[in-house]
């Protein structure tokens, strides 16, 4: 596959290409891949569409390195294009959209080349697109502001200038929401949401319900509010609870759709993923799983060993060689010692003969707290945590054989979990590293 990094060629950017060098780099030979910088707003689009239409039958992954701008763009140009897919390698500010996959991270090659696929909706709206949320009313007007501060250098309390002037300017809009036929609102509203994402605004979950591969658009269109009433709600909107308390709930029109139309007689702005587009009108569609979004995968590490013969101490070697180990000694003793019965285990016992496979990964949570060691074959099933623990009280004559390894791996890692999935093994070992 040919990864084509996509970023943003403005020189405040540069950091961006510099770190998506030095992972490529450390990744080492073997990536195929290409690095376009963008010229200006849309550029990131045009190039893509028109690498799709030049290259049909090419398996094509565009990397959107940066923040929700870049994303957009790239996966608008990716629209009608099946077959290719789409990454993200996150940088700068809190991208909304990914925070609808909380365990996943966007920061790494590696877990983004391991990574795999689902296929996600995207939003049409008119001749533009939109992959998380739309932003009507109050909402729009914030991000019209707020955008306008940071073009001008003042980024310091941008969004906040934006809700105070929001505040004052836009909580009683005269704008009409029309879903599948169904008008939500009678000619005005303080603001709406139209959402594939559930998050918007860095901290607000304004679309609780919303799924990305649903076929479905999560509307939400809330009434004009007396000043009191407002700020009594905004911390509902914020936590995205405003669905389940019955008073909010009367001040909301909530439907899922799979068209919307947005009307007034006057030019209003909306925001499609934090970018400004004024018209009368806008004719909304749902696009069911149109762009095939690369997950990163959870292991930092990944690999299968085939056949097993006479390899255990290559696999013990590249699990401890995961950048997720440790550097504390004590804890690599630990770690190395259970990650060695483990393995063992393995290699002599789940295959007659040792023709098989295993595979093997490392991951370490968000957080850098928790490291988990996953060891997965189909070999014969079997639960080494049904076996009752030895009694280390006993001589060695006296106790039975076998079952010391796995008592050991107990007393070494903080938890251990087996489970048979889809055939396979599946041996799970964590260990509190901070």
């Amino acid at each position: 596959m040919l990864y084509i990094f996509i970023i943003n060629g403005r020189q405040d950017k540069e950091h961006i290409a510099q770190d998506v060098d030095r992972q490529i780099k450390e990744f080492g030979p073997g990536l195929d891949y290409q690095i376009y910088k963008t010229r200006g707003i849309g550029d990131g689009t045009r190039f893509v569409k028109i690498y799709c239409d030049l290259h049909p039958n090419a398996k094509v992954c565009f990397v959107a390195c940066g923040g929700t701008g870049t994303l957009n763009e790239v996966a608008s140009g990716m629209v009608g294009s099946h077959d290719k897919y789409l990454a993200i390698l996150a940088y700068g500010a809190t991208n909304d959209f990914l925070k609808c996959f909380p365990d996943h991270d966007f920061t790494s090659l590696r877990k983004l080349v391991e990574g795999t696929v689902r296929p996600i909706d995207i939003i049409r709206v008119n001749d533009s697109y939109a992959i998380n949320v739309i932003n009507v009313g109050f909402d729009a007007v914030v991000a019209k502001i707020a955008n306008e501060s940071i073009e001008e250098g003042r980024v310091e309390n941008a969004y906040t200038r934006g809700i105070v002037a929001a505040i004052f300017t836009a909580r009683n809009n005269k704008i009409r929401i029309v879903a599948d036929g169904e008008r939500l609102n009678r000619s005005r509203l303080l603001l709406s949401t139209l959402s594939n994402g559930r998050w918007c605004g860095g901290e607000f979950l304004c679309a609780p319900k919303a799924e990305l591969d649903d076929g479905w658009i999560e509307v939400s269109v809330f009434r004009p509010l007396f000043l009191l009433t407002f700020l009594r709600i905004l911390p509902l909107y914020k936590n995205g609870t405003f669905l389940d308390v019955p008073w909010a709930r009367r001040h909301v029109h909530y439907k899922r759709a799979k068209h919307v139309d947005v009307i007034s007689s006057d030019l209003v702005d909306i925001s499609l993923d934090g970018e400004i587009y004024a018209s009368h009108t806008f004719s909304i569609d749902i696009l069911p799983k149109e762009i095939n979004l690369i997950l990163p995968s959870l292991f930092t590490m990944k690999k299968r060993f085939e056949p097993i013969i006479d390899k255990c101490g290559e696999i013990i070697e590249f699990l401890m060689s995961s950048p997720d180990i440790p550097k504390d000694e004590n804890l690599q003793f630990k770690i190395r010692l259970s990650i060695e019965e483990a393995v063992e285990n393995v290699v002599r016992y789940a295959y007659e003969g040792g023709m098989g496979w295993i595979e093997v990964g490392t991951e370490l949570d968000p957080d850098g707290v928790m490291l988990t060691i996953v060891l997965r074959d189909a070999g014969v099933p079997f639960n080494p945590l049904e076996r009752p623990d030895p009694d280390v009280t006993l001589s060695a004559e006296d106790r039975e054989i076998g079952g010391l390894g796995i008592f050991l791996c107990k007393q070494l890692m903080d938890h251990i979990e087996y489970k048979y999935e889809d055939g396979c093994n599946v041996l799970i070992m964590r260990k509190k590293v901070d």
